[in-house]
């Protein structure tokens, strides 16, 4: 019986073969970026494959038809950067995906109008239809919005010609994540009930690439949000940060993570404060060129902070008031120097990261205060010398990076460091430092170990016989 069983296995598996124009591996059927016109034939695969995903982004399909699933059971479908029209998808183009399907990627085609195919669709959880020419509210049909609506839980929308918000959206009763990527130039408010129908499901939101002046006062119904990144919508500034559009009314509050990159900002939003659950902020690309020590007020919670790319030539001094903080990323500022005390009030601090940035100084005493400090990240700056900073830090820092810095590696210069390394190995708490010498060619880290033995000052700072040339 065994045998016979083990056959009829083995028969399966060698009627299964890859489509024509695609190449399989583990459970992905890949046929991307093939020039395919039409969909590829899967009847090859066999009644009992194990593939899962089919990949047919950035091709030339331009219709789907009743057969173009047949034979092909997929859970993840990605359809994207292709040229589909909504007239060209049949009533049964996903016949063989209704009882399988759960994502469906059809971004970036030429889709006007949802079309009727996906009614069809039982199982279908997340749909991507961003970045197509649906231009207004009944590109969002009600029926067909209704036909999904008790499976669908995360939902991908948005074009630079929308110029109406689809009201339909509020029968995805289920919904807990939102992403809108672009809307149209003249969108510029969305009324309070743009969120209707999934106020107590929604845990994520995400609105991008859009010229709206005010975050949404829908928003503060969102009873459950945990995650709101509202970013690159240039026209905010800090006046469309309204305290109101946040929702700050319920118990326990849950918003944990907020992003308000690239808004136009040029201080700390006040509504902060207010935001007992918060984690993780993101305020990267606003013009913070200059935070003053009052900018931000209050009790802010936020463990996690970043402040990529915001014009910034010192580390603010308001930072002091972020009493939680553990994570700083400072990177792609014009921050020069870091004084002795820039820092001295982070005592909570564990992961410090300033890339790609202007510093070229640290005071000797800048780490002094920071004995939580873990990772410290100064890769790609204008840094020559492993800072001494590090040789007062207790404990000593399991990572640091210098990658992509001109560091000068000299006996007059590393000494110190051969003699900490060493005393944070002792300790039990191994610092590990990479980066490449510029002066000889070498890892700093092989330097120390190579070569440092042999200075003189290190000897006799070991009380090891006189240096030897050989």
């Amino acid at each position: 019986m065994r045998l016979i069983l083990l056959s009829a296995l083995i028969g399966v598996v060698a009627s299964a073969s890859c489509p024509t124009g695609c190449s399989c591996r583990n459970r992905y059927v890949d046929c991307s970026g093939r020039r395919h016109t039409t969909m590829p034939d899967f009847s090859s695969l066999g009644v009992a494959s194990n593939y899962d995903t089919l990949d047919m982004r950035n091709n030339n399909l331009t219709t789907l038809d009743n057969a173009s699933f047949v034979g092909a059971p997929f859970e993840t479908v990605y359809l994207s950067h292709n040229n589909l029209a909504d007239r060209f998808i049949s009533a049964g183009a996903f016949e063989g995906l209704v009882d399988s399907v759960k994502i469906l990627d059809l971004g970036f085609n030429n889709i006007q109008k949802l079309p009727t195919a996906l009614k069809e669709l039982n199982m279908v959880e997340e749909l991507d239809v961003s970045h197509n020419p649906m231009r207004f509210s009944n590109s969002f049909p009600a029926d067909i919005m209704r036909a999904m609506g008790d499976t669908i839980t995360a939902f991908t929308f948005g074009n630079n010609q929308l110029v109406s918000w689809p009201e339909s959206l509020n029968h995805f009763v289920q919904l807990q994540k939102l992403h809108v990527d672009q809307l149209g130039s003249f969108m510029q408010v969305l009324t309070p009930e743009a969120f209707h129908g999934f106020e107590t499901t929604l845990l994520y939101l995400k609105i991008e690439n859009t010229n709206l002046i005010a975050v949404p006062i829908g928003i503060s119904k969102l009873k459950n949000l945990e995650e709101l990144h509202f970013d690159d919508n240039p026209q905010i500034t800090d006046k469309g940060v309204l305290i109101q559009s946040f929702p700050l009314k319920f118990e326990p509050p849950k918003l944990r993570i907020v992003s308000l990159d690239g808004d136009g900002l040029t201080k700390f939003p006040p509504v902060l404060k207010y935001l007992r659950a918060l984690d993780k902020l993101s305020l990267d690309r606003n013009l913070l060129d200059f935070l003053s020590d009052a900018s931000i007020e209050g009790n802010v919670t936020a463990t996690e902070l970043s402040l990529v790319n915001c014009g910034l030539d010192r580390i603010p001094g308001a930072l002091s008031d972020l009493h939680y903080l553990t994570h700083l990323d400072l990177s792609q500022n014009d921050i020069k120097t870091i004084e002795h005390n820039d820092l001295e009030n982070l005592p909570t601090l564990e992961q410090l990261v300033i890339q790609n940035a202007s510093l070229e100084y640290i005071s000797n005493n800048a780490f002094a205060a920071l004995h939580h400090l873990v990772s410290l990240d100064l890769r790609l700056t204008n840094l020559k010398q492993v800072p001494n900073a590090l040789n007062l830090m207790h404990p000593c820092p399991a990572k640091v990076d210098l990658i992509g810095n001109k560091v000068d590696c000299m006996c007059e210069t590393l000494v110190w460091l051969a003699t900490k390394t060493e005393w944070c190995q002792a300790q039990g708490s191994p610092m590990d430092i990479t980066g490449d010498c510029d002066t000889i060619d070498s890892t700093v880290k092989n330097y120390v170990t190579k070569y440092i033995p042999n200075c003189p000052q290190y000897k006799v700072d070991h009380n090891i016989a006189p240096y030897n040339h050989g």
